[in-house]
């Protein structure tokens, strides 16, 4: 629980938590895993129709491809820089993934993978106060949404659910 607690107190957690109806705190890993801490929502999306439905009224545009992009080949290694012109692209779909985008000029990190997509807010590696308030104007927009959120918005006990 200490590692939990680092940096952010268990009140202010809380006072978070009580502020904030979908998004929860993570707790990163850290370490090798280089992740930071964030906050995030999940909803489920049984086709791909539905999630570009959600991220439309999210107003997020999606890169959609004509055709399907070259990608990857698994084995072959590539430089960083070539590996980095393959797009990313949502399961099942010839679309780009949103990855770093803005809803209502707020920045968020968003990534489809498996029927399920995530919104998540930080700033760098930690969760700030502004992060919270920014959290709670896109919740506003979320509460219109017809998807089922998840909670919490992974399996993992990193996230802060009081």
């Amino acid at each position: 629980m200490q590692y939990l607690f680092r940096d952010h107190s268990e009140k202010k957690l809380r006072r978070w938590a009580r502020r904030l109806k979908f998004f929860r705190f993570f707790r990163a890993l850290g370490g090798h895993a280089n992740d930071g801490d964030s906050l995030d929502v999940s909803f489920v999306y049984k086709e791909p129709a539905q999630l570009d439905t959600f991220l439309a009224d999210l107003g997020v545009g999606l890169v959609k491809f004509d055709a399907l992009p070259p990608q990857p080949v698994p084995g072959v290694a590539y430089q960083g820089d070539v590996f980095l012109q393959f797009p990313s692209l949502i399961d099942d779909t010839s679309w780009q993934q949103p990855g770093q985008c803005n809803i209502t000029g707020i920045e968020v990190f968003i990534w489809c993978h498996a029927g399920v997509v995530k919104i998540s807010l930080h700033d760098g590696y930690a969760v700030s106060e502004q992060n919270v308030r920014d959290a709670a104007v896109i919740e506003k927009l979320l509460a219109r949404v017809g998807l089922e959120r998840i909670d919490p918005p992974a399996d993992s006990r990193h996230y802060f659910c009081p």
